[in-house]
């Protein structure tokens, strides 16, 4: 796999993954120590599709206990348990990053006892000449590609700068995982604008059933209608509107951010605008940005006409979509062609 290398220590199978989390640390860095459990937990909850990769960059020049935590932590992993050493020295480094070298070797000796380690083996690889030059050729090669700083977190290949909580962080798993099932252009024509065409939305809550309006909406509701015999909206998550005026769906990630891969413009006709409830439309986050993501008005939203795409009407299983809330999901639309 391009991400990996020889010396690389890998959570999740590198041959299914589609998400590689690939970060430089050090044992005894704060943000690293802060980073950790987001990314395992980032991990914990895709771990059938996202790879986590940890890379020694101990801070040696300014850290005193970097070099001999990461040799622990090497010394664990010829014994299977480097992930497990990993975890206990990120969650307990306000324990013993105080600690003088003493204690700190009693320390580590007690760490390998309790992760079930042969301690008398322990001993003997901690210092090692090989354990050490292992960990001193990690230290060089971060000085010699001019790495920035620990913690340094690549995703996909590329840096990652922004914010290293759970929720952010997984949003942008969310987002590369979806990368995988985009498109790359609109789709083909499907469907003919005189068709008469509607859909069930199959949902947790129950069904709601849908009028199109391709003559009005072509480019709208061929889009959907592609998308929808193509799976894209099997297992949608609901998204949630604080304010109460839609149902929005139509992003696999959940994030609220996702989209086919393609976008298109906002379509307006005379004829439809946000005078009812039922109203079904594209949402868009400015401009011509139709893509995936469809709302269902809730009650009149007249502020909302010519800035969204209407393409549809709710006929059947209002109150289905009024009782929908972000713990429920669309499981899937069925598209209905009744010919011209």
């Amino acid at each position: 796999m391009e991400y990996l290398k020889p010396y690389d220590h890998i959570r999740g199978d590198p041959n299914r993954a589609s998400v590689f989390l690939v970060v430089y640390s050090d044992f005894q860095c704060t943000l690293c120590a802060r980073l950790a459990p987001n990314l395992k937990a980032v991990w914990e909850a895709h771990s059938q599709n996202v790879v986590l990769v940890f890379r020694h960059f101990p801070l040696i020049n300014l850290h005193d206990k970097a070099a001999l935590a990461a040799q622990a932590s090497e010394v664990a992993a010829r014994q299977g348990k480097f992930w497990e050493m990993h975890d206990l020295l990120f969650s307990e480094q306000t324990k013993w990053v105080g600690m003088d070298g003493k204690a700190f070797m009693q320390y580590l000796q007690n760490a390998a006892r309790r992760l079930g380690l042969d301690v008398e083996r322990f001993n003997r690889d901690l210092n090692s000449p090989e354990i050490r030059e292992l960990v001193q050729r990690a230290w060089q090669n971060g000085i010699n590609h001019n790495l920035p700083t620990v913690p340094l977190l690549y995703i996909n290949g590329k840096i990652y700068e922004g914010p290293a909580d759970f929720k952010n962080l997984d949003s942008v798993v969310r987002l590369q995982m979806l990368i995988q099932r985009q498109y790359h252009t609109c789709p083909p024509l499907v469907v003919s604008p005189d068709e008469t065409v509607t859909a069930t939305l199959l949902t947790t809550a129950g069904r709601i059933e849908v009028a199109l309006f391709p003559k009005q909406a072509p480019n709208a509701v061929n889009s959907f209608v592609f998308l929808a015999e193509h799976g894209w909206y099997d297992d949608n998550p609901i998204l949630p509107d604080n304010e109460g005026r839609w149902v929005r769906t139509g992003d696999p990630s959940g994030t609220g951010y996702g989209n086919a891969g393609y976008t298109f413009a906002v379509e307006t006709a005379p004829s439809l605008k946000f005078d009812r409830a039922g109203r079904i439309a594209l949402y868009n986050s400015g401009g011509d940005t139709n893509s995936s993501q469809f709302f269902i008005a809730l009650r009149p939203l007249p502020d909302l006409d010519g800035h969204f795409t209407i393409f549809g009407q709710v006929i059947g299983g209002m109150d289905v979509a009024q009782s929908l809330t972000p713990t429920d999901r669309l499981l899937s639309v069925q598209i209905h062609r009744g010919g011209k």
